[in-house]
């Protein structure tokens, strides 16, 4: 579940760029110029892996529309909003950040729409509302969401993840009294070595530099 993170956009702090004709330009720019940045730093994969957006690499966000209020520090994407950093990428009908000028980060950001998706790699989360508190770091998704990896998933009345300690809660409530989980096993276990795997090439990687001198 790491990976769900994710919406730490300090947009006031990095490029905005003027919207395309489609939602699909809009993320072909975006990749674009996100895969340029991930050549440029060699530890993109092992920041992305954390699960959140990292505050030092560039967001590219294209929308229908943005309206921003420095009085406020406020800014607002709406109409077929794509933000994309390294692998991560977050689909929905509006993007509201509030910035907090003394701490510089986003204090709080909140995807909304019929379908708020965040994607990476093969993993996928679905709903229709995710809020993003940048103080005690945290990512919380309502509206029937969904978190899928492969065949896997989990879905319940409220997902909220916290960042710093890598850990998810599942809720219930009225309208959807039960959190349902369908896990495979086999497809976990193999998840885990391919990261342990990926783990150690990065750790030899580091290594590397000190022993040639």
């Amino acid at each position: 579940m790491r990976w769900i993170a994710g919406l730490a956009l300090c947009l006031v702090l990095t490029p905005i760029h003027s919207a395309p004709a489609s939602a699909a330009q809009a993320e072909k720019k975006a990749a674009s110029k996100a895969d340029q940045k991930t050549e440029e730093k060699g530890d993109t994969k092992k920041k992305s892996q954390t699960g959140a957006f990292s505050s030092q690499d560039p967001i590219y966000i294209t929308s229908d529309r943005m309206e921003a209020d420095r009085q406020k520090n406020v800014i607002v994407y709406t109409g077929q909003v794509v933000a994309v950093q390294n692998d991560m990428t977050l689909r929905s009908d509006k993007l509201t950040t509030y910035f907090d000028p003394e701490l510089q980060q986003i204090k709080e950001a909140i995807a909304e729409g019929k379908q708020v998706r965040m994607t990476q790699g093969d993993r996928i989360a679905i709903g229709t509302k995710a809020v993003f508190d940048g103080i005690v770091q945290t990512v919380t998704m309502t509206g029937n969401p969904i978190v899928r990896q492969g065949n896997s998933e989990v879905a319940g009345c409220k997902i909220i993840y916290f960042m710093v300690e890598d850990r998810v809660i599942v809720e219930n409530c009225k309208d959807t009294p039960r959190v349902i989980g369908t896990i495979f096993p086999q497809e976990l276990q193999q998840q885990q070595q391919k990261n342990d795997s990926d783990q150690k090439g990065d750790q030899k990687k580091e290594k590397a530099p000190a022993k040639g001198k």
